[in-house]
């Protein structure tokens, strides 16, 4: 047993290590890229719910290196001579630190060391909460053989192992997948030419591919001397070199620096399974990523940059630049002037590569739509009747429309006709206003006579166009009604809703817009009236529907029972008699407008169950012909939901007729060819 002393100052421990890796495939990375500087060809990532084991071939360390290099904490890293007949690798760490990182992971790690001098392991165990108050800490080291855990590893002539406990973090089936796929993209080397395995329980990574890989459409490249490297690599990929701003393109050159920005189909190809977005620019210095988001001081809402990602090679420009990597070990310090420069320049190419996914997507966006609308021939017909600025003005539209398409989040079909057709209402408006602006700067008459006829002839179809939209509007009313009763168990609150927000389908002349007229009047949804009884007796009364219209004198009471005739729902003649009493005598004690008006003067619309009818013809509610006719003498009118349906229906079939016929605006009720 021999004592092993780290030198440690400055809360180092704290800052370097628990501190500096917010998340588990970071520091992972870390420790990975340490075993890849070791010369190892193989390295094993053991996860469960209360260790993360690391496992490395690689040269190991005996007790005068573990003096030398690993407990001086923060030192610049020493060089390794080449091992195992490989060739010299460029190392991924600089300062010595990475170490450290196992205590992000978990509070106490035991390291075992094996170089091909020595028949047996090395071992001793590290503690956070003992060193992070210390500027020296003492460790016993001792020669032990590997737990039993281990015994697959015993084999190895040499190798390195860190055995991580007390972790911080919980390791669940989601977080497993996210780091294979972070460690993943962390790293960029040809394993081939490398001859570097790296498994995480037991599966091979790839790391010199990315999950979004063949996800990618388009791609701009520089700093590569031809583009078969990347078409071997890319085969189905768009790709083209920057040629924009020739400063830049010679900047990339002279520096070495190489790599690619591309674009996605949609944005989800760059979302892993626990939500986390791929869609950001990494530097990668000698194999490792140095930068996760070098474009992050340069923030973009375009709607494009959710689909665009990319990948920057810059060995040799890193490695000159003095500690280059910030405090949080994120990413490039961009206060240095030249990874400035690399941010100026790279958020330049970002800006082309954003312009040229614009004119690709405006240039397929009919082809984006959903199938059934752009083979609908109301919609074909409609886009014939474009005009070329028409048709780019609604190619730009409907690119909008096609990145909520692609968005994770799926679109009701309905909302996404409703958009289609609603830019044919833009495209006709901005038609207008060019004409109007086009008359005002045209002295010459006989040129404003005939701008004249084509704003009138505009006129009139925006005046169609806004008819068109108002049918559509109630023809989806008439379909949301319609669906209200095929559902056997549909609320009667949702009825009430319903036809209180379209009340044109009780009555075609009631047309009242709830959205701008004043709370208290025209239209209430169970407005409270309290009915005085005899002898201080008091009885609720709640009025489904309270309508004030021009035609009427008085407010009219709409009562609805939901349409399965079940319950409370099935009402005979007594049932009905006796409820709207009670209503009319509460509303004539409480309004004063009402005090002298009789009973019978305030109409009631009574909205029944479609399975109401004569008795005897088999239907659930019965009511005989003098019934009925004794509630008309009452002013009260019996309603079904059917012959609602029905007349809504037969109301609104000629306007349908007339907008198919006249093509003003794209039909997409119409079924495809």
């Amino acid at each position: 047993m021999s004592r092993l002393t780290f030198s440690i100052a400055n809360n180092a421990v704290t800052h370097l290590g628990r501190n500096l890796y917010s998340t588990t495939p970071p520091a992972l990375a870390e420790l990975v890229a340490n075993s890849y500087d070791a010369y190892a060809t193989e390295v094993n990532i053991v996860l469960s719910n209360d260790a993360i084991s690391i496992i490395d071939n690689g040269k190991g360390l005996d007790f005068q290196e573990f003096e030398s290099k690993y407990a001086r904490i923060g030192s610049t890293k020493q060089r390794e001579e080449p091992f195992n007949g490989l060739a010299e690798r460029k190392p991924m760490g600089k300062k010595g630190i990475g170490k450290l990182a196992a205590f992000s992971l978990g509070s106490t790690y035991t390291v075992y060391s094996k170089t091909r001098d020595t028949d047996r392991w090395l071992g001793f165990t590290l503690q956070y909460q003992d060193m992070i108050n210390s500027e020296t800490y003492p460790v016993e080291v001792e020669e032990t053989d590997l737990p039993e855990k281990f015994a697959a590893y015993s084999r190895y002539q040499s190798g390195f192992i860190v055995d991580i406990t007390d972790i911080r973090r919980k390791i669940t089936v989601a977080t497993r997948e996210n780091i294979k796929i972070q460690l993943s993209r962390r790293f960029y080397i040809n394993q081939a030419k490398s001859s570097f395995l790296l498994k995480v329980d037991g599966e091979e990574l790839k790391l010199d591919s990315n999950s979004y890989y063949d996800k990618l459409q388009y791609m701009v490249y520089l700093g590569y001397e031809n583009e078969e490297i990347l078409r071997e690599k890319f085969p189905n990929v768009i790709l083209e070199e920057y040629q924009q701003i020739d400063t830049i393109k010679k900047y990339f050159c002279s520096q070495n620096i190489k790599g690619w920005i591309g674009t996605t189909y949609k944005p989800k190809d760059l979302k892993n399974n626990e939500g986390s977005s791929f869609a950001n620019i990494i530097i990668l210095a000698n194999g490792k990523i140095a930068d996760e988001d070098i474009l992050k001081s340069k923030p973009n809402a375009r709607i494009a940059n959710n689909y665009i990602v990319g990948e920057i090679e810059a060995d040799e420009f890193i490695e000159k630049l003095n500690d280059p990597i910030t405090s949080s070990r994120q990413g490039l310090d961009d206060s240095i002037s030249e990874v400035e420069e690399l941010i100026n320049y790279l958020d330049s190419v970002r800006k082309y590569v954003i312009e040229r996914w614009d004119d690709m997507r405006q240039n397929h966006a009919i082809a984006n739509l959903p199938e059934r609308i752009k083979n609908n021939p109301s919609y074909k017909d409609w886009l014939e009747s474009l005009t070329d600025p028409q048709k780019k003005i609604n190619n730009k539209l409907l690119d909008l429309l096609s990145s909520k398409l692609d968005d994770e989040i799926s679109v009701d079909a309905t909302a996404v006709d409703s958009m289609v057709t609603s830019i044919s209402s833009v495209i006709n408006n901005i038609e207008a206003d060019d004409l109007i602006a086009s008359f005002d700067k045209e002295s010459d008459a006989e040129v404003q006579f005939d701008l004249l006829f084509k704003l009138m002839d505009n006129i009139s179809k925006t005046e169609d166009l806004n008819h068109s939209n108002l049918i559509r509007k109630r023809l989806s009313a008439i379909e949301e009604l319609e669906r209200l009763m095929s559902e056997t168990n549909t609320p009667e609150k949702l009825f009430e809703r319903h036809l209180s927000d379209n009340p044109w389908l009780i009555m075609p002349y009631w047309n009242i817009d709830r959205n701008i007229i004043d709370e208290t009047d025209y239209l209430k949804n169970q407005r409270y009236f309290r009915l005085d009884m005899d002898e201080n007796n008091f009885r609720k009364n709640f009025l489904d529907i309270l309508i004030r219209v021009a035609e009427e004198t008085y407010p009219i009471i709409v009562e609805l029972k939901k349409n399965t005739a079940v319950g409370y729902a099935k009402v005979g003649f007594t049932d009905i008699y006796n409820q709207i009493t009670n209503y009319r005598r509460a509303m004539i004690q409480k309004i004063p407008d009402l005090i002298d008006v009789k009973e019978k003067d305030i109409k009631v619309i009574f909205i029944l169950s479609e399975d109401t009818g004569l008795p005897g013809k088999g239907h659930s509610i019965e009511l005989n012909d003098s019934e009925i006719k004794m509630l008309e003498d009452q002013n009260i009118s019996l309603l079904k939901y059917n012959k609602i349906l029905a007349e809504a229906k037969k109301m609104y079939r000629e306007h349908l007729k007339y907008q198919r016929e006249a093509k003003i605006i794209p039909d997409l009720s119409i079924d495809c060819e």
